[in-house]
């Protein structure tokens, strides 16, 4: 019977230095690098509180986070999130991704699949606004027109 507390305790302090989703909080990049031109700060602004937490280098870890097996739930959140679209590393994706990444957002902030609903009940500043998700939508869509352009 000891040796089993002795194996749980141990087992419950590991639980923290396991990382099954690799060094996800591991942060490289300092600024977030979207291409948002100066009179859509509003927009970047958006970008920044309901979009950077996840789908960036620049994750704000909440308390919660370091919990045993939550930490598991979130690493795999922001793992996954930014497998999706890294705006950190948005000056890497070739054009073609661009307006395929810009596409998608403007559709699932439209339709209201990001930010997930299990996120805002967290983190109620990420809730987006009738008017945000409009100018998140023509953003998108004058973003893709601008590479459209720059193709011709």
């Amino acid at each position: 019977m000891k040796q089993l507390c002795w194996l749980i305790a141990g087992c419950t302090l590991a639980l923290p230095l396991i990382h099954p989703y690799g060094p996800v909080r591991q942060q490289h990049a300092a600024v977030l690098p979207v291409d948002v031109q100066e009179n859509d700060q509003h927009v970047r602004a958006v970008l920044k509180r309901a979009c950077q937490n996840c789908h960036s280098q620049q994750t704000q870890w909440p308390a919660y986070s370091y919990l045993p097996l939550v930490s598991w739930a979130v690493e795999r959140d922001v793992a996954e999130a930014r497998r999706h679209m890294d705006l950190s590393h948005w000056d890497w994706y070739s054009t073609d991704q661009k307006r395929d990444l810009l596409a998608r957002i403007g559709t699932e902030v439209r339709n209201r699949r990001m930010p997930l609903r299990r996120y805002v009940l967290l983190h109620p500043e990420a809730r987006l606004s009738e008017s945000e998700i409009q100018a998140i939508y023509d953003w998108t869509k004058a973003q893709r027109r601008a590479l459209r352009k720059q193709r011709e």
